[in-house]
């Protein structure tokens, strides 16, 4: 039973639900090459001449090799959540166009050019003038903390949105961190709200030498100063119903 009290609930709630009923179209991997049905990938394993002698014919097998890419998979929409809704926070709340929040720049990663955007970008200049004060010196402070000589005029800020960060994948950590070298010379403040405590620690602290990293409820914080708005409440009220469709698709791997 959902618990809406504000407009802003119901758009958030919306997108949250609108994500995670795409779990529920959801067909792993294996099951596809099987034939497209959990139970042809099981006589599959019971007629495989290696399979049927150690037990990996089972129920139990079958819900271990399906788990891996339906966690992806649940993972995925989980950031496709927080990056969503995180936006839609700051648009309503200091009423911005899809046009104001967005800021893409080319960024030299390795040996590759590539394009990357900030999943919400703040700019000082276009928010009201209270909201843009309090923002403006709540970035001042953490750029002293992020560098211990900053000698940039900060303009805005632009965040990369993550649930969670787990993997170590170098390309990508190259990436994440020519995009914050970029961002701050051009007087963006780079800020990667992680909003788990699960992050891979090891990554996290080679972020913290170019980013302003918060972690779990640091990050619900980060947003309700910003913005006024309650974010980590929301997710709060309404957890019965966000549980439910990832609680049926683990379910249905051992049905």
């Amino acid at each position: 039973m959902s618990n809406i009290q504000s407009p802003l609930d119901q758009i958030l709630y919306d997108i949250t639900m609108e994500h995670l009923a795409k779990l529920g179209d959801y067909l792993p991997g294996p099951i596809k090459k099987a034939g497209g049905t959990r139970n042809h990938l099981l006589q599959r394993y019971r007629d495989d001449p290696v399979y049927n002698i150690f037990g990996l014919d089972s129920n139990e097998y079958l819900g271990a090799t399906l788990a891996g890419g339906t966690v992806t998979s649940i993972h995925r929409k989980l950031g496709d959540i927080f990056e969503g809704c995180v936006r839609a926070v700051f648009m309503h709340v200091f009423e911005l166009t899809a046009d104001d929040i967005v800021y893409s720049a080319t960024i030299r990663s390795g040996e590759n050019d590539e394009t990357r955007s900030a999943d919400t970008y703040l700019q000082f200049d276009r928010l009201p003038s209270r909201a843009s004060r309090r923002i403006s010196n709540y970035c001042g402070r953490e750029l002293q903390r992020l560098t211990s000589s900053p000698q940039v005029n900060l303009i805005g800020l632009g965040m990369e949105v993550r649930h969670c960060y787990q993997t170590g994948d170098s390309k990508r950590t190259q990436a994440d961190e020519a995009m914050a070298r970029h961002l701050l010379v051009s007087g963006i403040l780079p800020i990667m709200p992680l909003f788990c405590n699960q992050s891979n620690p090891g990554i996290i602290q080679r972020y913290r030498s170019v980013w302003v990293v918060k972690e779990g409820m640091e990050s619900y914080e980060m947003v309700r100063e910003m913005s006024g708005y309650d974010f980590y409440d929301f997710l709060r009220r309404n957890k019965e119903d966000f549980r439910k469709p990832i609680f049926d698709l683990l379910r249905s791997l051992t049905a």
